[in-house]
């Protein structure tokens, strides 16, 4: 399983997949950060001027992290984000779900008012309940993955060669 964990093929599937979910997120966010502001207070986790506050910041915050997981760079740091994300979301959603209040649409993707029932996507996929808190903590333990384990050297690649120039081409005169 550690070997699994390690996989730089299996690093670079999570990297692309949470980076891609991320940026995928915060589009729609981004376009309409009235409404987006609206379903974060809908929550009643905090008041309208933090609500609003998380409302602008939090999906610039989600693309810049999802873009960096992409691009592989700061690859930890990206990782450790989203991760720090996901408990703040995981904890409020825990706090509506303890409370009993019913939120619709969670502004995971999309801002839009709710829409007549449809067979797709299931009811039980939207809103604040138990598929956002697992899907959640999937993304969670993705996130972990990537930021607490490092990716092996690929077989075959010498111990630091990627990292610094062996000493004998620095000796060598031009």
């Amino acid at each position: 399983m550690n070997g699994l964990l390690r996989g730089p093929r299996f690093h670079l599937l999570l990297r692309l997949l949470l980076g891609g979910f991320f940026v995928y997120a915060s589009l729609d966010k981004i376009w309409s950060p009235a409404a987006f502001a609206r379903i974060v207070y809908a929550w009643q986790v905090a008041g309208p001027v933090p609500s609003n506050l998380a409302a602008v910041t939090l999906p610039w915050i989600e693309l810049l992290a999802g873009l960096l997981l992409l691009g592989g760079v700061w690859k930890r740091e990206a990782a450790l984000t989203v991760a720090l994300l996901l408990v703040v979301f995981l904890a409020a959603a825990s706090s509506v779900l303890a409370r009993g209040i019913d939120v619709e649409n969670c502004g995971c993707f999309s801002v839009a008012q709710a829409e007549a029932p449809s067979a797709w996507p299931p009811a039980w996929t939207k809103g604040v309940g138990g598929f956002l808190v697992a899907r959640n903590l999937v993304l969670l333990g993705a996130a972990s993955v990537l930021a607490f384990f490092s990716p092996s050297r690929p077989r075959g690649a010498p111990r630091g060669a990627e990292a610094r120039p062996s000493r004998e081409s620095e000796a060598l005169p031009s």
